[in-house]
């Protein structure tokens, strides 16, 4: 075959939403890389092959939704093309005989439009639209595989041998037309379950013993042309459509997902995850197999279905997975599925890519300006902080097999998990401190702490499973369940941070964020234990660890938020509505209408 040499600053391996993602966001903040990146996908760029198109969840929450929308720039794109997410919803049968109607579920509803607008992804769809938009900014595109990439240590060059296929109607008629070799200073590994980097350095944890005991699996369909009146709601009590929600129906050791892929067609995903220990993958293998689990299990999902046009049938019967390094000494990074994915209950696997890229960028920015104190600092600061970050999603999913089916303890589960992403996770996205090295390490050295917390709960949670304790029904949209009118998905935003655009790096005062998230977890704590225990709680020793940490942690972070006030004193909240009001100081009125001719 014959044999070119073709060198880049970066090359991403992989075309899917990570990798696509990663390419349009280097190239908006570096302009300079046209023509210097590279992205290799084997798959066609019309996107229509099922039989490869594996999705496990389309769904973007907050962070994700920023990112899309304002690091990418796709907020009217995704307005004019994707369906609207207005919350997650959770519904538990009333009675496991009897699922044929949404009257027949304990449900925790939406009750209003979210602060900020999350967005149903068509995977295909955006992955065909973005691979256009890359490629329009300088991206050089292959449409080939990777077959072998050298590994080099430190600042040697990469070397990647890749077989370029012609472009078919159907992925399995693909043929090798050349092979070439390509080199590049940089490697991003997005190839998903391809591990082009994870499969050659050891990098793949699939053992449940990194993974929390997890051990689980996924079966699902996508469907199209359904009958909406089977899931339509007219509600008079609310202010969105639970039909655009993403919902989340229950059972023992599974949960099932239901996302709308399209507007006006009512086309969804609609998927099975579920642990092994109570379900079986030989049981879920097959169409049929997984219809008759819905039959007898969620019978309004299974008549949905039965309603519409089956395009698709997919599973996993092994799907978690991390990865040892995300950030490599040796100049190469993985992203996406290629680097972890536990489990798509909170849509985390978006979340997870939107902090790699950004974090990514941030810190190629340094090596392109051959900063290398810079650059190395940012590998180990922003490696630690992705390692952390998704052991917290992975630990989302800790003893979820024991706890699904359970209305009364997942409800409180989803509550406080809620609780901690919309005062925690969110705003610190929100003031970019995940970028910032200092905070990276305050962070990272807390983490063991937060788990250990959630360890403790999670142990009064198995306490009142295996008693049949009814500890009540929380709903993590509502208000005034635990004290006052705050609610966790509602009433997060402590310092106002929506309504002041504070979106500038650090503007935001997460400290104070981080003061009322312990504030109130405090309560949980205190709540969760006494119905659990009653009285006796106060003088459980588990119930003192974890209140006393948390209130200490109010106290502290509420000290350190009033010395963040202190040093913004003078600082503008945004810079670019601040930039308004001053050139306004200059603007005069002229009540004098202007002549014109025609």
């Amino acid at each position: 075959m014959d044999i070119k040499s073709n060198h880049y600053d970066i090359i991403i391996c992989g075309g899917g939403i990570a990798g696509l993602s990663a390419c349009r966001h280097l190239l908006l903040k570096m302009p300079e890389l046209a023509g210097r990146i590279a992205i290799i996908e084997p798959r066609s760029e019309k996107r229509n092959n099922l039989d490869e198109d594996y999705k496990v969840g389309e769904s973007t929450v907050e962070v994700s939704a920023m990112f899309f929308a304002k690091e990418l720039g796709l907020q009217d794109y995704l307005i004019e093309n994707h369906p609207p997410k207005f919350s997650l919803q959770f519904h538990w049968p009333r009675d496991p005989s009897k699922t044929d109607t949404m009257d027949d579920y304990y449900s925790t509803w939406a009750v209003k439009n979210p602060d900020i607008q999350a967005f149903q992804l068509n995977r295909c769809k955006i992955e065909r639209d973005l691979l256009k938009m890359v490629v329009a900014q300088g991206a050089v595109y292959y449409h080939g595989r990777v077959r072998n990439v050298d590994l080099t240590k430190g600042d040697e060059i990469k070397t990647l041998e890749v077989e370029l296929l012609t472009e078919e109607e159907e992925f399995k008629d693909q043929k090798v037309i050349e092979r070439i070799i390509l080199t590049t200073d940089y490697i991003v590994d997005s190839s998903g379950r391809n591990f082009v980097v994870g499969s050659r350095t050891n990098n793949i944890l699939k053992d449940p013993s990194h993974l929390f005991g997890l051990q689980n699996a996924s079966t699902w369909v996508r469907v199209k042309n359904t009958d909406r009146r089977l899931f339509e709601f007219t509600n008079q009590n609310v202010t969105c459509s639970w039909s655009y929600d993403t919902n989340h129906f229950f059972g023992p050791g599974y949960w099932i997902w239901m996302i709308p892929l399209e507007r006006s067609t009512r086309d969804y995903s609609i998927g099975v995850s579920y642990h092994r220990d109570k379900i079986a993958p030989s049981q879920l293998n097959s169409m049929d197999k997984f219809m008759s689990f819905l039959e007898k299990n969620q019978k309004i999902l299974y008549n949905v279905i039965k309603s519409g046009e089956i395009v698709d049938f997919h599973r996993w019967p092994k799907l978690a997975h991390t990865s040892r390094t995300f950030f490599s000494q040796d100049n190469w990074c993985v992203l996406g599925d290629a680097a972890a994915i536990f489990d798509p209950f909170y849509s985390t696997g978006m979340v997870m890519i939107a902090m790699e890229v950004e974090c990514m960028t941030e810190m190629l920015k340094y090596k392109l300006a051959k900063d290398k104190e810079g650059y190395q600092l940012r590998v180990n600061s922003y490696d630690k902080l992705i390692r952390a970050v998704t052991q917290v999603n992975n630990h989302l999913i800790k003893d979820h097999s024991n706890h699904l089916g359970n209305a009364s303890v997942m409800s409180w589960r989803i509550y406080f998990e809620s609780a901690t992403y919309f005062s925690v996770l969110l705003p610190a996205y929100i003031g970019k401190y995940h970028l910032c090295p200092i905070f990276v390490e305050h962070f990272t050295s807390d983490h063991e702490n937060n788990l250990n917390i959630r360890n403790e709960m999670l142990k009064v949670l198995d306490h009142v499973n295996e008693n049949n304790i009814n500890i009540g029904f929380m709903d993590n949209h509502r208000g005034s369940q635990l004290f006052g009118k705050w609610s966790p998905t509602s009433s997060w935003d402590h310092d106002n941070a929506l309504s002041d655009c504070k979106y500038g790096h650090k503007r935001l005062n997460l400290p104070k964020c981080l003061s009322w998230n312990n504030f109130y977890q405090s309560l949980i704590i205190l709540k969760l234990y006494y119905r659990a225990y009653g009285i006796s709680a106060l003088w459980n020793s588990s119930f003192f660890k974890t209140f006393s940490s948390t209130f200490y942690r109010f106290s502290k972070f509420y000290l350190v938020s009033l010395i963040h006030d202190f040093n913004m004193i003078g600082v503008p909240k945004n810079e670019f509505y601040q930039k308004m009001q001053d050139d306004f100081k200059s603007y005069k009125y002229n009540n004098e209408v202007i002549d014109w001719k025609y």
